[in-house]
């Protein structure tokens, strides 16, 4: 493909394809317990939280935290985990790629069963914390500390 073309789609595709679906299409891919953060340089910033290599530290008095205080879980897709609020000072951080399909956008939390479900196929993952995971069985769980109102993940 010469370049020419290639730009062209490149800028035009994007604006075609939102065109032709519509903003609706972005919005049904969000639900509760899910961000749309970003801090991909680490460092300080306003978004609650900070990276230092496989270190994250939340500020869980955040307003970007406030769903895990209200829905006790989080999808917190830009740092690919789920976090889940255990009692007022005990929380659980796992992955969140599917470990059968590799989804990581698409989960929800049934309270009865305390699992985390897949969106994309259905199946569901204990939430007791197995370090690991496996194919189809676990979730990878990471080394959580709470202090102060500051949550520190371990990857």
């Amino acid at each position: 493909m010469n370049n020419k073309r290639r730009k062209f789609l490149q800028n035009v595709c994007p604006s075609v394809a939102l065109a032709f679906f519509g903003v609706t299409m972005l919005e049904a891919c969000s639900s509760e317990g899910e961000d749309s953060l970003s801090n991909e340089g680490g460092g300080h910033s306003n978004t609650g939280y900070t990276v230092n290599g496989n270190t994250i530290v939340i500020d869980l008095n955040h307003s970007s935290f406030s769903s895990l205080n209200s829905n006790g879980w989080f999808n917190f897709k830009s740092q690919a985990m789920l976090l889940l609020k255990i009692d007022s000072s005990t929380y659980r951080a796992f992955t969140n790629v599917c470990p059968h399909e590799g989804t990581n956008s698409q989960w929800s939390y049934n309270t009865s069963e305390d699992k985390f479900v897949c969106g994309k196929h259905g199946n569901s993952f204990p939430t007791d914390c197995t370090t690991g995971g496996s194919c189809c069985g676990t979730l990878a769980c990471y080394s959580v500390s709470y202090s102060n109102g500051k949550l520190t993940v371990t990857k």
